[in-house]
Formats: C-alpha cells, sequence, structure tokens
C-alpha cells in the first residue's frame, strides 16, 4: 500500500506545490487573495467561485462546513463555496487589466501535529499538503470528459470571464473596490470611505452549485493527486503508531479487511475524545460503499471485534436496497468530513446519552443492535443511523437541504418535521417532553417518549415518529 501511495506521489511530483501558507491565508483559511501596493488583501466577493458556479454542473472543490475554532489555527480543508471554496486563488492588477495567477487546493493531515510554536513564527504548516490547478485549466475545461493531467508551469492568466465589482480588504479599515469588465480595469481601485460598507449581492442571485461528485469533474484526477499525497504523509506518520497494535496477532484480522490510511492516537470519538480510545481512518478493502470510515478501538480492546462490526454493518446494507443505494451516493459528494462507526450502549438525544436499550423499545425497532454510523461536519453531525440486524436504520439525525437526495422523501413543509438555522432538517430525535424547550403538545406525540426521528425499514418503506410541533 505504501509503495503504491509513493508512486502515485513521485508520478505526480511536478504538479505539487510546496505550499508556504501566506499570512493572509493563517487568518482567513484560504480564499481569494489579490496583490495590490506590495500587499497581500484578501478578495471579499470571490470572482473565481462564481464563474465556476456558472460555467460546472457541480462545483469542483468538494465542500465541507469547516470553521477556523477559538482557539485553533485555520482547518485547511474543503471549504463551501461562500467560505472562499475549497482553494487558494491570487489574482493581481497589472497593465489596467486583472489576472489570475495561481489556484493552489489543500488538504490537511489527519494525523500529523502542528509544528511548535506555529503561532509566534512563520513556520510553514505541516499538517498541509497542495495540488496547483493552472489556471488555464479552470477555464478551458468546462466539461467531465476524461483527460490525464498536465504537467506545465502555471502561467498569469487574462481574466477576461471577470465582469464585476471587485472588492478586496487590505486591512480592518482598508477596503477597495475596482470595477472590471471583461478583465479590463475600467475603474481602477478606490478605497472606501469610513462608514461606506462594501456591496454584497444577494445570495438568490448567483446559481447554487451543487456538491462535488466524484467522477463527475475535469479536475478528477488532481484530487486523486491531493488524496494520494494526504494519505501518503498519514501512512509515513502512522507506522510508529502500528507498532503496539501489531503486538496483538489478532490485529492481522483488522489489516486483512482494512488499508489503514492513518492512525491518531490523541482522539477517540469525534466528538468526544476519551483517553483509551485510538483513531483509525480505513479504506475497506472489497466493493462496500465507504471510501474511508474512522473507527474507535480502545488500546487493549479484540480488533476482531471491529471487523465483526464493519461485517454486520455491510450484512445490515445489504437487506436494506434503499439504504445501501443511498450511501453508495452519498459518498462520493465528499460534503461530510469523515464517517464513523461504532458501537455503543447508548444513543445521543439532544446530547444527552441515553440507553440505546430504551429508545429501541419506545419507537418500535425490530431485531437486534449492531451498530451506529454517524457523518460528521468538523465536529458537528450531519447524519446518524442507529442499525438493526434485520436490515432497518433508525434516522436520529439528518441535515439535508432541497438539492439533496434523502431516500426519494420529497423536501417540502409537510414532511419537514423542522426547520433549524435555514437548513431543512429531516429528523432531529428528541425527547417529546423536554423542559429545555417548548413543545407544542399534539395528539401524536401526547404519550410518546421520543420525537422527530424517522425509520428506514429494509423494505424500503419511510416510518416516521410523532412531531415535536412547531419552533
Amino acid at each position: 500500500m505504501i509503495k503504491k501511495i509513493c508512486f502515485l506521489v513521485v508520478a505526480f511530483v511536478f504538479a505539487v506545490l510546496a505550499n508556504e501558507i501566506p499570512e493572509r491565508a493563517n487568518a482567513e483559511g484560504g480564499t481569494d487573495h489579490i496583490y495590490f501596493n506590495g500587499k497581500e488583501c484578501g478578495v471579499l466577493n470571490f470572482p473565481l467561485n462564481e464563474f465556476i458556479a456558472k460555467h460546472y454542473a457541480e462545483w469542483p472543490f468538494r465542500p465541507s462546513s469547516a470553521r477556523p475554532m477559538y482557539g485553533n489555527p485555520p482547518l485547511y480543508t474543503y471549504y463551501i463555496p461562500k467560505d472562499g471554496g475549497g482553494y487558494l486563488a491570487y489574482w493581481s492588477i497589472r497593465d489596467s487589466s486583472l489576472y489570475l495567477y495561481s489556484v493552489t487546493i489543500n488538504s490537511k493531515s489527519h494525523t500529523v501535529p502542528l509544528v511548535r510554536n506555529f503561532y509566534y513564527s512563520k513556520k510553514k504548516d505541516n499538517r498541509i499538503v497542495s495540488v496547483n490547478i493552472p489556471p488555464q485549466e479552470i477555464v478551458l475545461n468546462t466539461s467531465a470528459e476524461k483527460r490525464t493531467v498536465k504537467i506545465q508551469k502555471s502561467e498569469p492568466l487574462f481574466a477576461n470571464f471577470v465582469s464585476d465589482t471587485i472588492e478586496f480588504n487590505c486591512g480592518w479599515s482598508h477596503i477597495y473596490k475596482s470595477v472590471v469588465r471583461e478583465g479590463k480595469v475600467i475603474s481602477l481601485p478606490k478605497e472606501l470611505l469610513y462608514g461606506e460598507k462594501p456591496h454584497s449581492k444577494k445570495s438568490d442571485e448567483n446559481p447554487i452549485p451543487k456538491p462535488y461528485r466524484e467522477f463527475s469533474s475535469p479536475f478528477e484526477n488532481y484530487y486523486k493527486i491531493l488524496d494520494s499525497l494526504r494519505i501518503a504523509l498519514d501512512v509515513r506518520n502512522s507506522e510508529e503508531k502500528l507498532e503496539q497494535f501489531r503486538v496483538d496477532p489478532r490485529f492481522k484480522w483488522f489489516e486483512k479487511l482494512f488499508n489503514i490510511n492513518a492512525v491518531d492516537l490523541d482522539h477517540g470519538h469525534p466528538l468526544y475524545a476519551r483517553d483509551d480510545d485510538r483513531s483509525f481512518y480505513v479504506s475497506p478493502k472489497g466493493n462496500t460503499p465507504f471510501k474511508e470510515i474512522l473507527m474507535g478501538l480502545k488500546h487493549d480492546e479484540n480488533p476482531i471485534e471491529s471487523v465483526k462490526l464493519f461485517l454486520r454493518t455491510v450484512m445490515v446494507m445489504q437487506k436494506n436496497p434503499a439504504f445501501e443505494k443511498w450511501l453508495r451516493y452519498k459518498i462520493p459528494l465528499m460534503n461530510y468530513y469523515h464517517v464513523y462507526l461504532e458501537k455503543s450502549d447508548s444513543v445521543l438525544v439532544l446530547w444527552e446519552p441515553i440507553d440505546k436499550d430504551i429508545i429501541w423499545k419506545e419507537v418500535g425497532m425490530k431485531g437486534e443492535y449492531v451498530g451506529t454510523l454517524s457523518f460528521f461536519n468538523w465536529g458537528t453531525h450531519q447524519y446518524e443511523f442507529i442499525l438493526s440486524d434485520n436490515g432497518d436504520a433508525l434516522v436520529t439525525w439528518a441535515e439535508i437541504s432541497k438539492d439533496v437526495l434523502f431516500f426519494d422523501i420529497p423536501i417540502d413543509e409537510n414532511n419537514l418535521l423542522y426547520k433549524r438555522f435555514g437548513k431543512y432538517v429531516v429528523a432531529g430525535m428528541k425527547r417529546c417532553r423536554d423542559s429545555r424547550i417548548d413543545f407544542k403538545i399534539t395528539e401524536s406525540n401526547k404519550n410518546a417518549l421520543f420525537c422527530d426521528y424517522l425509520i428506514i425499514r429494509h423494505d424500503g418503506t419511510i416510518e416516521y415518529g410523532p412531531k415535536s410541533g412547531d419552533m
């Protein structure tokens, strides 16, 4: 596995940048930038995002809801379009024209620790791998036809595809704007007066790009390179850590089933760090819907139990064709950070752990509990499924939008359990009578213990639980 990854890295070495993350990028986490008066300024309205949204059926930079956390460095990953996309783009104004200099996509290691004194020095962020997409590739390739990566030097590109008012920030109190038409600067950068607000477009003025889907983008090969680099970095950092687990002869069964991409000894569950948990980022061997799974394994735990958990999960999917179909649709979209598979004695209901046997009985689940499958976006749930050995899947949480397929459930007011922060939430399991929230008491929930969940039965039918009422 390691040799195969290293071969990929060597094969594409000239397409890779040894990226020195610029100072503004450290503060912003990745966005468009422009050089002006010798300074590096942040572009506020992302002209490259708008171009791509208009010319590609699916967003070529994988989206994620990552944000820099308090006290943490920026999370370099694939950002959603309104956060600048999963790239660093650099522009410049020269000879009364706008030029696009470079576009770099980045990925962050799962396991490499941050270099010491990162905050107090100009050291390179050692967790980041980067790949350069020549600007010409972005403008010229507007179809998803098969092609090979062009190993070429990236030259500045005359941005004749930009007709916009470019606004950029060169400091907290220095905001400039410049009018550009077909790449020509017809109004030189002018600093906004104190109190004058930058122009902001309404979100509905531009088409909403669809999530990046594997095998549908002309940039597919660049992402393969980026993934190979990230995995190679993590594998190299994980080899020494694996020695303590290989002392157990049973661990060979774990490695027979999975390619181990990364080992993190500092974190277990993505929401709740446990001292005795270890995180394994693995790619299952064979034909399964999963590209990479995060599995927790205690230091003294029998690794064969993790093997059994995964195999039983695959059996659940085979008994529920609708569930397996959705997973095969969802996994290549890359609009989540990771998938976590675990077996637990409790289920989180509004962050309150409740014995799974109580939930099993109250919601009418059949068969025996197998495990919990969760999709995470940097510390928050996107989906959570509680799996039964008869093929049924209890959905305790699912955040979706109007353009995302979720078991053919129509997304309208009649089928939504409630709205939350502008996102459409199909399921958000909670206690029907919770003193923290003022629920509307209805005939359907007055005697129920849990509300706002649904069950995907193995025959493909959807069974709704009681509703907690309008929020």
